[in-house]
């Protein structure tokens, strides 16, 4: 894979440059040089950790890590900021002895010439990790690129430092350690912090409202309770709570999961498995069609209405005013019902017009046979029992 050749080519480099630049720094006796090659040999450390991560990360889903080994990454990340913070450290701390003892290197221009190529030699690293990490959304590795442009700076400052060497101001290559040190503390910090709201499963709101959005206009979904996105940039797991009316069916459940996924994965591409919890939405007010005498008509176009909150075990006798209308109907009864609270409303059979007009006002249809109200309503009430998936 691009990431791991990336990863590979970077530690072979920093190699190269570590031992150029050591060896360099000691002939001259250059803080800031010799602070620039230990540099170099923490970034050999780094890219051999986000290479190991990115192998790891790619692993796939086993028993013992159902959600994939996708943290890896984020692990070795973690890992490079800690190790960024202590170089940078480690360099104020030599800086620092240097001043204080008045350690004077000496000018050579082969120690210039180091310092210029190991600039050049980090910017074309910092330009091609970026890249592979940008169009492999490899975390780790944008990071590694990231401390690879911070090297460029860091060896540029050895070389303007040591100029001023060459003209008598010792003192400047401490001083250019120092600066060096602080923006390579900034870039630690900075990766330290992203490695974490990784790890911590920071929320990303645009990208939960988007997800949000997307599966409350799949047909079906009466309310979205809850988003998660856990993963990586790459790869991320999400987990969405939906609430549904009662009476669908498992085989209607099992497909509205599938439409979920499809949807969420086509709007955000780096989601690689979609978690759905599906809660049925609580049961409150039942009207069953009948002829007034307690008959179950199974018609919408009945005369009365029986209307029962299953919560508070209200019942009530409603006259259907609408009945025998010959205009829009099926639009007046669910107005009718909707005034009284009604979301579920059970019949034999019922028009698809009729059907749209009662799922806008958030009415269910539950399709029931029987022959007396009592009947369907035990009937209704016994097979709307929670369900999830």
């Amino acid at each position: 894979m691009r990431e791991l050749t990336a990863g590979k080519i970077s530690a072979i480099a920093n190699v190269f440059l570590t031992i150029v630049k050591v060896v360099a720094g000691v002939l001259v006796n250059s803080t800031a040089l010799i602070a620039d090659g230990i540099h170099s040999l923490i970034d050999v450390f780094g890219s051999v950790l986000v290479w190991i991560g990115i192998k790891i990360a790619n692993k796939p889903p086993d028993e013992l890590h159902p959600y994939g080994h996708l943290k890896a990454e984020s692990l070795a990340e973690l890992t490079v900021g800690l190790i960024i913070i202590f170089s940078a450290l480690t360099i104020v701390h030599e800086a620092v002895i240097s001043l204080i003892e008045r350690s004077i290197p000496e000018f050579e221009f082969y120690a210039l010439a180091v310092a210029l190529f190991s600039a050049i030699v980090n910017e074309g690293l910092a330009r091609y990790k970026i890249k592979v990490g940008i169009e492999t959304k490899s975390s780790s590795l944008v990071a590694e690129g990231k401390h690879s442009r911070v090297d460029v700076l860091s060896s540029l400052s050895v070389f303007v430092g040591y100029l001023f060497v060459g003209l008598g101001y010792w003192w400047m290559d401490p001083l250019i350690a120092i600066v060096i040190s602080v923006l390579i503390l900034q870039m630690g910090v900075g990766i330290l912090k992203n490695a974490v709201n990784s790890l911590m499963d920071k929320v990303d709101p645009e990208l939960v409202l988007k997800i949000k959005s997307v599966v409350e206009k799949i047909e079906g979904v009466e309310g979205v309770e809850f988003v998660g996105v856990r993963g990586t940039w790459k790869a991320k797991i999400v987990e969405v709570h939906i609430s549904i009316n009662p009476g669908m069916s498992a085989e209607v459940i099992d497909a509205l999961e599938r439409e979920i996924e499809d949807r969420i994965k086509q709007a955000v591409s780096d989601v690689v498995r979609v978690v759905t919890v599906v809660k049925v939405k609580k049961l409150a007010v039942v009207a069953i069609p009948e002829d007034g005498s307690g008959n179950y008509t199974g018609e919408l176009d009945s005369p009365y209405f029986t209307i029962v909150n299953v919560s508070t075990n209200e019942i009530i006798k409603v006259e259907n005013p609408h009945y025998g209308a010959e205009r829009r109907k099926g639009y007046l009864i669910a107005e009718l019902l909707s005034k009284y609270g009604v979301n579920v409303v059970v019949v034999r059979r019922i028009g698809e017009g009729a059907k749209s007009h009662l799922r806008s006002r958030g009415i269910f249809v539950i399709l029931e046979e029987g022959r007396k109200v009592e009947e369907i309503l035990e009937k209704v009430v016994n097979s709307l029992n929670p369900q999830s998936s």
